[in-house]
């Protein structure tokens, strides 16, 4: 069994995925299936000790909506993508991709490459506007029933180069020596369904992943390294690795159908609110005179519309972490005496790929004490001064609650939000894996002693900024996500912690049954822990706060602690795969089920599990004489409630892949 779990990662050219959706889990199944190799091309000079082999793949892919958007899944700043498809047809794609592997004497290189076109995002249009109730602008406004072009760009079509290496293999002293240079992925530890383990050193491209016809091997993007691996004995190998390229993860972009975010995602570049008050024609018509008069410097936003909907944020420019520093130790032994269990110990600094949220304010030219001033015909002095006599006089209140709007509105012009990519976060890792009777026992356990996880809730940062933005205009600090902001003080949404990430799996071969001609389980239950903290913050209303959770669910919307971080989470996957051989002539016929449970506690906001949350996938692959395949799969996403904006995403996936 050791060997079929080794087959599966050599096979896939990557290894296993690190925290992908159910959907696409159900990838893995091309390797856990056992399905034939592709036909290549394969040519060598007579003569000569220089081969090549060329293996291509051609696929078509439909996916199909076929649950209608859920009126209660709209959040702001989260639903672009709910609302740009109805039922039926989200993405059509034609792909192909190639590899061409090299090979002379003791060296070789390997080069791989994808193209695909998505015909449902580059030659229509989408729902949008079908969908806009309540009215509210997308991210693509005011062409709301479009993509937008870094939608197109990176969902749409694209030719990339993914793997690209040369290679070589010497013997050193008796020993084994091997060395890879140029774009790589490195495939360390043993969990295979989750992310945050040991497999940290390359991002994720899980927008390819979403394609119909992906593979395993297009998710783990490649990265330009130098590898050296050296077996120091019979039974200890060690491995070592320098990086001097970084590059994020890519999530799927604004407005695709996976899409969980409008923010901080491809195509994503203005963050927006809803006040109901600032909907009030009068409120509308006095900021209108403001902003004419320039009373108080006030300049008027970029965004208000009549709905009450704003601009409170400009997405701005990725702080993005150096090339350099990145780097990793691994150390492998094979103890034959314990049952031949191969154990394995890791060490990787790294820079994240995945980001926290920075926010900074502009120095404007606005003044709430002069506005305050000016509209109150100099009976007040100060924006402060008006506070604290509407405090005792609600006939001010109308006037409060006009200087305050018309500061919110024009802090969202002064406001920008960035990706921050936190650099040096350290990985000490162990793994085992073994066999016990017909099932392969796999684990591992990472620690991160500085890991960075968010704060506040965005929209809690949002909603907790504008209750203060006559105070930070003022030139005054507030308080957001704990810490004092202001002018020229940048919000670090973020604290470093002590996270620990652990799983624990089986693949068993349960032989010839139920009429299969093979039948196989997969079950990997894991786990994360966080400590070093107390996972709280002081709000700006004295108020104690967690948190965020993986959700991302917001105080000031009325979600409480139990859609929050909690210290431990848990969640487990199983997938089951059958195989009927030569069910025709030549057909071999292959039915499974993925099932993923977040079955308790919900992870900081980039981990892997929100209590409650479910999925299954049922599928079947056909493959005809290893070069014709189709597959036809259904899934479902349920539970966790308004916490799961999966749970209206059911869809239907079609593929037929051609190998060449």
């Amino acid at each position: 069994m050791n060997d079929y779990r080794n087959d599966q990662k050599r096979r896939s050219g990557t290894g296993p995925v690190p925290g992908i959706s159910v959907q696409s889990l159900a990838a893995l199944l091309g390797l856990a299936l056992g399905s034939a190799p592709a036909w290549s091309l394969e040519l060598s000079p007579a003569g000569s000790e220089l081969s090549a082999q060329l293996d291509s793949t051609l696929s078509y892919g439909q996916i199909w909506r076929v649950q209608g958007a859920d009126k209660n899944n709209d959040a702001f700043n989260q639903n672009d993508g709910n609302r740009n498809f109805s039922t039926g047809t989200v993405s059509q794609v034609f792909k192909l991709t190639s590899e061409l592997a090299l090979k002379y004497q003791n060296y070789g290189a390997l080069l791989r490459g994808s193209a695909f076109y998505d015909t449902r995002i580059m030659d229509r249009g989408n729902d949008y506007r079908a969908h806009d109730r309540p009215e509210q602008p997308s991210q693509n406004y005011p062409h709301d029933s479009r993509f937008t072009r870094q939608t197109r760009d990176h969902a749409g079509s694209d030719i990339e180069l993914l793997d690209a290496y040369v290679h070589g293999d010497w013997q050193v002293a008796g020993h084994n020596l091997s060395a890879r240079a140029g774009r790589q992925v490195f495939n360390w530890g043993e969990g295979l369904f989750y992310r945050g383990g040991i497999n940290t050193t390359n991002p994720l491209n899980v927008s390819r992943l979403r394609l119909p016809g992906s593979e395993i091997k297009e998710v783990l993007v490649p990265l330009e390294s130098l590898s050296l691996k050296f077996d120091l004995s019979e039974n200890l190998s060690s491995e070592v690795f320098y990086q001097w390229k970084w590059q994020e993860s890519q999530y799927d972009p604004v407005g695709t159908f996976f899409s969980e975010s409008d923010l901080f995602v491809p195509g994503s570049n203005t963050a927006y609110t809803n006040s109901p008050a600032l909907a009030s024609t009068a409120f509308q018509g006095q900021y209108r005179s403001i902003v004419a008069r320039s009373l108080g410097g006030y300049q008027g936003t970029q965004y208000l519309d009549g709905q009450g909907n704003f601009q409170v944020a400009h997405i701005g420019k990725d702080l993005e972490a150096r090339d350099s520093g990145q780097f990793g130790v691994a150390l492998r032994y094979f103890a034959e005496s314990l049952n031949a269990t191969q154990f394995g110990a890791y060490f990787v600094n790294y820079h994240a790929k995945d980001p926290m949220v920075t926010s900074s304010i502009a120095h404007g030219r606005a003044d709430p004490d002069a506005l305050v001033g000016a509209l109150s015909g100099g009976a007040f002095g100060s924006y402060a001064a008006l506070r604290r006599a509407a405090a005792g006089n609600p006939a001010l209140g109308p006037l409060l609650g006009l200087v305050d709007g018309a500061s919110s509105v024009e802090l969202g012009n002064l406001t920008t939000a960035s990706r921050e990519y936190p650099e040096d976060i350290q990985m000490y890792g162990l793994s085992f894996n073994t066999s016990l009777g017909q099932a392969s026992l796999f684990g591992e356990l990472a620690y991160r002693p500085n890991l960075p996880i968010a704060k506040a809730a965005l929209n809690d940062t949002v909603y907790d900024s504008f209750s203060q933005a006559a105070r930070i205009l003022a030139g005054q600090s507030a308080t957001v996500a704990g810490e004092q902001v202001g002018i020229g003080r940048p919000l670090h949404n973020y604290e470093r912690v002590e996270a620990w990430n652990a799983s624990l799996g089986t693949i068993y071969s349960f032989g010839p049954m139920l009429s299969f001609d093979a039948l196989t389980g997969t079950l990997e239950v894991a786990s994360e822990h966080v400590r070093g903290s107390s996972l709280q913050y002081r709000a700006f209303d004295g108020s104690l706060r967690y948190y965020t959770g993986r959700a991302n669910k917001e105080y000031s919307a009325g979600y409480g602690r139990d859609q929050q971080i909690d210290r431990n989470a848990y969640g487990a996957t199983l997938l089951l795969s059958g195989t009927w051989n030569d069910f025709l002539a030549g057909v071999n016929v292959s039915p499974y089920l993925v099932y993923k449970d977040d079955f308790l506690g919900n992870s900081y906001s980039g981990g892997n599990f929100i209590e409650g949350r479910k999925a299954y996938t049922l599928g079947v692959r056909a493959s005809y004489l290893a070069s014709i395949e189709a597959e036809l799969q259904y899934t479902n996403f349920y539970g966790a409630g308004r916490s799961n904006v999966s749970r209206d995403r059911d869809n239907v996936g079609l593929t037929l892949k051609y190998a060449f």
